[in-house]
This record gives C-alpha cells, sequence and structure tokens, in this order.
C-alpha cells in the first residue's frame, strides 16, 4: 500500500498522438491504475517547425486530446493534466534540477522532447515515477510489480532505473535484441525466474524512478552538445541545435557513473510493455482489438520476445516503405518549407 501512496505514473503526450491516446487512456489506467496514487498527463504544446514531430492540425488535436483526459477523469478522478510550461522561469527552474544550468532548450536537435522530458518528471513533485509515452501498451498487468521495483531500487546501489519487461515474455525469458547484459538483476520474489535484463542505457519509452536517488547518484547531468552533423540537419529544419536526445544524454551520464537500468517482468503476472513502432490507418483500425489481446496476454508465438508490435499481430509492409530514410527526410523538408512559406 505504501508503494501506491508515494508512486505517480506520469504520461507524455502531445496533439499528435490523440487518434491512438483516445483507446490507450483508458488501457493505461487499467494497467495502472490500481498501482499509483496518481496518473499525470503532461500535454507537449510546444509544436515542432518540421520532421517526425511536427503534428498536423494542432488545434483541433489538442482539443480533441484535452477532451479525451477529461472524459477518462470521469472514471479515474486520480487523473490531472498538465501543460508544459515553457515560461522563462519555469524553463530555469528545471535546467537547475537537472542541469545545474540557467536555461535549457525547449526542443533536442531533432525536434524531439527534451524540456518536456524533464519537466513531465520535475512536474509530478513525487519521489518514485513510473514515466511513459503516450503510445505504448502494457501487458501482464502486475498489482505487486511497484513494490518489486522500488525493493529493487533500494538493494543494488549501481541500478538507477527499473523499466516493464521488454515484450510479452517467452518461456525461456528471450528477448530478441536484447542479448548481451541478460541476467538475474531483479531482487526477491521478482529474480524467481530470472526474467531481468541489465542495460547501461536508457529507453525513454517507460521506466520507473526513484527521483531522490537518481538526483544524490548523478547529480547534475553534464551537458552533450549534438555533432556537426547534427547541427547541420538541425539547422535545415529550424530546430534548436544545442542538446542531443534526452535520452541519449542521461545514458551517457549513466555509463560513466557505471549506473544501469533494469528491465524486469517481477513475480508473475509480471508487468510487460509493447510499442507500436508505426501508424496506418489499419492499426488506428485494430487499436481497440491490440489492446484487448495484450490486456488478455493472449499474444500469438511470434510476438513473444519482441518489444515492438511486429508482423505477427499487423501487416506493416506499407508502413515500413513510407517510414525509408529517404521518404522521411523528403516530408521534412517539404514541412520546412511549407512553414518558411506561412512567415
Amino acid at each position: 500500500m505504501m508503494a501506491k501512496q508515494e508512486t505517480v505514473a506520469q504520461i507524455s503526450t502531445y496533439p499528435g498522438d490523440v487518434r491512438h491516446f483516445q483507446d490507450l487512456l483508458p488501457h493505461h489506467i487499467r494497467m495502472w491504475g490500481p498501482s499509483v496514487a496518481r496518473i499525470v498527463v503532461t500535454i507537449d504544446t510546444h509544436q515542432a517547425v518540421a520532421g517526425r514531430y511536427r503534428a498536423g492540425n494542432y488545434d483541433e488535436n489538442l482539443r480533441k486530446l484535452r477532451q479525451v483526459v477529461e472524459e477518462a477523469r470521469r472514471s479515474y478522478p486520480a487523473l490531472e493534466s498538465v501543460d508544459v510550461d515553457y515560461s522563462e522561469g519555469t524553463r530555469s527552474e528545471v535546467a537547475q534540477y537537472f542541469f545545474k544550468r540557467k536555461m535549457i532548450p525547449a526542443k533536442a536537435w531533432d525536434g524531439g522532447y527534451f524540456h518536456s522530458f524533464f519537466y513531465g518528471l520535475y512536474a509530478t513533485q513525487a519521489r518514485y515515477i513510473i514515466h511513459f509515452d503516450g503510445d505504448m501498451l502494457f501487458g501482464g498487468g502486475s498489482k505487486a510489480w511497484v513494490g518489486e521495483a522500488i525493493e529493487t531500487l533500494q538493494r543494488q546501489r549501481d541500478v538507477l532505473m527499473i523499466a516493464p519487461f521488454p515484450g510479452p515474455p517467452r518461456t525461456d525469458g528471450r528477448v530478441f535484441g536484447h542479448d548481451t547484459y541478460y541476467g538475474d538483476g531483479a531482487s526477491g520474489e521478482a529474480a524467481s525466474e530470472g526474467f531481468a535484463y541489465r542495460r547501461n542505457f536508457l529507453s525513454s519509452r517507460a521506466f520507473f524512478i526513484d527521483l531522490d536517488k537518481f538526483k544524490s547518484t548523478l547529480g547534475a547531468f553534464a551537458w552533450v552538445s549534438p555533432s556537426a552533423k547534427q547541427k547541420f540537419k538541425s539547422r535545415l529544419l529550424g530546430h534548436e541545435p544545442e542538446a542531443i536526445e534526452a535520452e541519449l544524454l542521461i545514458s551517457k551520464a549513466l555509463q560513466k557513473e557505471g549506473c544501469c537500468r533494469i528491465d524486469m517482468l517481477g513475480s508473475r503476472p509480471g508487468m510487460w510493455s509493447l510499442h507500436p513502432p508505426y501508424r496506418s490507418q489499419e492499426f488506428y483500425r485494430r487499436l481497440p482489438e491490440f489492446i484487448r489481446t495484450v490486456e488478455s496476454g493472449d499474444v500469438p508465438e511470434g510476438q513473444r520476445g519482441h518489444y515492438d508490435l511486429n508482423d505477427s499481430m499487423i501487416d506493416w509492409t506499407e508502413a515500413r516503405a513510407a517510414n525509408r530514410w529517404h521518404r522521411r527526410y523528403w516530408r521534412m523538408i517539404r514541412q520546412r518549407v511549407d512553414s518558411l512559406g506561412s512567415i
């Protein structure tokens, strides 16, 4: 009970998430609501000029996103919604708290979230935080996972973050693409089946953190600037060429201090995550079906051991073709040209 009282779930969203978030927020509440005191949805209202983080129909999608949260609050009153505060004073507070700097940029060099990522953690005013992005799915639904995560953080000095197990588990615990650092990384009952991976980098998709331990261990983050190539691309797309991606910056800090995260299933039924790597009309149409499948745990064998939603559940052929690098960059360039034409 104490673990629940001290833990907050924080979900990062922006207006472009609304088509999937309207189905996923009720799912998030079902999966995490019983284990946390509050759920805080942070809405990033700072639009990227161009690139994959630029959202179309921005104002209408923002209105719909707020409506989704308000409707969900009727059934889960402990749901809160907070717009990311980009005022100079708040940006300075967040910069000082995490970096001992006077200011940090709004976005990373590629237009991805930066200030909003750190603001989301800061705004919860909580010690224990389960953070995840608004497009994540979760299976298992263990009510004991949060307590086991806290126990593991308390017992292992070098562990600064715990993540739900990546993908629905196989009977042998193997995760494709995570073949290194496999081992018994959890504590107590959570380690009974050995389904845990030690990783020396952060994935911002989903992680559990003791913010007090995190800060006391790492202190202020060292600032890492983008490469010359990244700065060139950043200027081309109209972004701020000042900061590398938030998760990469934190990963470098973990590696420097010899610390890690653990991807942990926990005691059965455990808690695991699944990420949709693409978007398509079929994905949006079938998302309620995928949510039911994930919550029931009745996933195809071909999906087990994979942390991205794969072709055993949905045919991604067209979506993959649309996201080849040359097509992505062409879209980015067109967006940048359109933004310059509107000035």
